[in-house]
């Protein structure tokens, strides 16, 4: 992270900036509030605050403090420190105040400040996300409002992975998910109340981070969903908690680019077994781990070859994680290491 300690008189504290918007709206001025991390300063951010700065007499920004981008972003985010993420801002003439807000989410910066309006982007109208209810929820509380610029989006995440592109390497990462990605819950999903159960492998989470930010990197999830064939749920729930468990990980800024499951069991295992297994799941060859089934189908489905990549790897928690490893000629990162220990393995 670049550090530095410039200043601007624009750059005030949480409860003066409370008294100065209470002072201009008892003066009849209205008052616009921008919140976000705003690393790397781009133009869709300038063209941003410069849109919002006309739907309003005075417009404050918060910026998010390193801690929480992090924790939302990941490890080598923010790539400026607050400090100077908030002098960049401070510099641009259509901004009057600027905060360092060291709360999680913008409901309590809302909260403390007041403003008369609540400004975001476009993209976040259609939102319906809990974050966004609770921002909606906040400023209404506050006797504001939220309103929105009609600017077009540019990603810093984007611009970030656009020029990191070029100059690394590209990196394939499979993970497994239940035992590795999430803690492992005995066929997750049989249970009614399966979300309080999700809870993510914050070492491995942080690995991951990692890979996105340092490589051009492909991430592919997969899993062996055995409790499909033996109807404990369905492969539509399978889809459910998926998707719940890539909204927790957009969350930290993690995206990943395919998820499969194999819900299939092995004819000759299910024959033995005792077990009752619905016919409809079970094949001679199922494809499950430690085949490679699923990442080729990954590849299939993201119009990648395999052979496309300067390094593989399968971070997994099993025998079967370390056998699909061995299957595509991947390293293999045992997800019970420390993060510091996972590295070590790049």
């Amino acid at each position: 992270m670049f550090t530095a300690n410039f200043a601007s008189d624009k750059i005030i504290a949480l409860e003066d900036a409370a008294k100065k918007i209470a002072e201009f709206k008892q003066a009849g001025k209205k008052v616009g509030l921008c919140h976000g991390g705003f690393d790397l300063l781009h133009p869709g951010h300038i063209r941003h605050f410069e849109s919002a700065a006309r739907m309003c007499d005075y417009l404050f920004v918060s910026v998010t403090s390193d801690r929480f981008v992090t924790s939302r972003k990941g490890i080598g985010r923010p790539i400026f420190s607050e400090k100077l993420r908030a002098y960049s801002i401070a510099c641009l003439q259509f901004v009057d105040f600027v905060v360092i807000s060291d709360f999680e989410t913008a409901v309590e910066v809302i909260g403390l400040l007041k403003p008369s309006f609540y400004i975001k982007g476009p993209d976040f109208a259609s939102k319906t996300t809990p974050g966004i209810f609770a921002e909606r929820e906040a400023i209404a509380a506050a006797g504001g409002e939220v309103r929105y610029t009609a600017d077009q989006k540019l990603s810093t995440t984007d611009i970030i992975s656009s020029i990191r592109k070029a100059d690394h390497e590209k990196v394939l990462a499979v993970v497994d998910r239940d035992g590795t990605l999430i803690e492992n819950v005995d066929y997750l999903g049989k249970e009614a109340a399966w979300k309080s159960q999700v809870k993510l492998k914050k070492a491995v989470v942080d690995f991951i981070s990692y890979i996105q930010a340092k490589f051009d990197s492909v991430k592919v999830v997969v899993s062996n969903q055995q409790g499909v064939a033996r109807s404990y749920f369905t492969a539509k729930t399978v889809e459910e908690v998926n998707a719940h468990v890539d909204s927790l990980l957009n969350e930290r800024g993690i995206a990943i680019d395919s998820w499969q499951f194999c819900p299939y069991a092995d004819s000759n295992y299910a024959a033995a077994s005792g077990i009752f297994f619905n016919p409809d799941y079970v094949r001679e060859e199922s494809g499950r781990k430690p085949a490679t089934s699923m990442v080729l189908a990954a590849m299939q489905q993201l119009g990648f070859n395999i052979n496309q990549f300067d390094k593989i790897m399968v971070i997994g928690d099993s025998e079967d994680d370390e056998l699909l490893a061995k299957n595509l000629g991947a390293v293999f990162v045992d997800a019970n290491l420390s993060y510091e220990g996972m590295k070590a393995l790049l």
